[in-house]
């Protein structure tokens, strides 16, 4: 059922390795699964009866990457393999992974320690060996828990979001049972670290369907433990004309449009996350959103805060929100420069995604025309080297230093006001010209 060549020679060679040193071992887990749907598996997984300390005997070059859960990561020629001691079910505390592990002496208590039935597949190197009905499930195409779903929740509550996450993977329905447990703890997820949860969070927006994944959250109940803000769009009525869906439903059309980019299905996750709460009706019963945007970049701020993004992704996403309404029709190359110039070229690209998007998930009709007319003025700007921020200016500081100006303050607001002739006329950006037009601002 699986071709061993499709598993690279230096995994193989760990795998014979362990078995010549005595050791029961086996291929296991998401590469299994994915080797039998024909997708090519980022990484392979070995599960066996050594000892974090015996592996570190068998192989020369070994990272401890989780010794309290039994795991050595063997390097190899193109990466590692992570091999981990066979384990047993433990009784974890309200839905988190506690501290240790708890190891096994076989492959079936490591496989019903595992947590789907598709992820608890073993491959010995000739054959599949299937304990758990993994196989049929495979075939069915559908995601279920191993043993009594509750269970396995209880043991890591994040295996609710992994199990919404990997559906959305690989595009497999979630069992009956396994669907209502998680419905029915949801609150579990609580209990888990923010950066857990912003790593799955992470995996269903960057899935084959991430649309579909965020509507599972919202589902199931999990979405109002961890993104309360977005859950609370869920069935709110804008009553505009432009939009004829709710803004939950807006969003999650918005999303299904983007680009596989995590900033800007951030951005599109929470662009209108401030709507709810800048909701206004006007004396015609039209619904409007004031600020909704610059609102939205400090309510995603706290967002991605709460759970542990790094700050570039944050200011990006946040920078991408606050201009998502800048829909500029005939624009002049000076107020995309300017634009430009708030939203970064590395993110100006995005922008104009993220605006496309927005569009397309609005009430038709639709009219994509002028983010064209945008996209064209930026590649215009950018290719002819049309100066945006300060450092493209022909002086700097030291130069009016020299020119008698006073350091501090001062420097800033005359280049700030020189930028700002230049980007109207940028054949001014030579060094005599700007210094004859410092000299005049300092006169004055």
């Amino acid at each position: 059922m699986i071709d061993i060549k499709r598993i690279p020679d230096e995994a193989v060679q760990v795998l014979k390795d362990l078995k010549t040193n005595g050791y029961e071992s086996y291929f296991v887990g998401g590469s299994i699964r994915d080797l039998l749907l024909g997708k090519k598996p980022k990484d392979f997984d070995i599960c066996t009866a050594a000892t974090s300390d015996q592996v570190k005997e068998i192989f020369k070059k070994v990272i401890d990457t989780g010794l309290k859960f039994g795991t050595a990561s063997v390097l190899v020629k193109n990466g590692s393999v992570e091999v981990t001691t066979f384990r047993k079910r433990v009784d974890f505390v309200n839905g988190e992974r506690q501290g240790v592990a708890c190891f096994g002496n076989s492959p079936e208590e490591d496989v019903k320690a595992r947590d789907f039935t598709i992820n608890s597949l073993l491959f010995d190197g000739d054959k599949v060996i299937d304990l758990v009905g993994g196989l049929a499930d495979l075939s069915d195409r559908k995601l279920r828990a191993i043993g009594v779903p509750v269970d396995r929740f209880n043991e890591d509550a994040l295996r609710m979001m992994r199990a919404i996450r990997i559906s959305c993977q690989i595009e497999f329905s979630i069992e009956v049972n396994t669907l209502q447990a998680i419905c029915d703890y949801a609150g579990l997820i609580q209990n888990v670290s923010q950066e857990r949860v912003r790593d799955e969070l992470v995996k269903v927006l960057t899935s084959e369907l991430p649309s579909t994944g965020v509507r599972l959250l919202q589902e199931t109940g999990i979405l109002k433990f961890i993104l309360p803000e977005l859950d609370a769009c869920s069935e709110f009525r804008q009553r505009n004309s432009y939009h004829d869906k709710d803004v939950f439903e807006h969003i999650l059309a918005v999303l299904e449009n983007t680009l596989n980019d995590l900033v800007l299905r951030l951005a599109a996750l929470l662009h209108d996350i401030a709507k709810p709460c800048t909701f206004s009706i006007d004396e015609k019963g039209v619904g409007h959103f004031y600020n909704h945007n610059t609102v939205g970049q400090k309510m995603s701020q706290q967002i991605m805060t709460r759970l542990k993004f790094d700050n570039k992704t944050t200011q990006s996403v946040g920078t991408l929100i606050r201009e998502h309404m800048s829909k500029l029709q005939t624009p002049r190359l000076s107020t995309v420069k300017k634009l430009i110039q708030r939203t970064g070229i590395e993110n100006i690209g995005r922008l104009i995604d993220l605006q496309i998007a927005d569009e397309a998930g609005s009430a038709p009709p639709h009219n994509f025309k002028p983010f064209d007319v945008l996209r064209e003025k930026v590649e215009y700007i950018i290719d002819h080297g049309d100066p945006i921020n300060i450092g493209d200016l022909a002086i700097g500081g030291q130069d009016l230093i020299t020119m008698g100006f006073n350091q501090g303050p001062e420097i800033g607001r005359v280049l700030k006001q020189l930028l700002k002739h230049v980007i109207d006329n940028p054949e001014f950006n030579n060094k005599e010209k700007l210094s004859e037009m410092a000299m005049r601002i300092k006169s004055e």
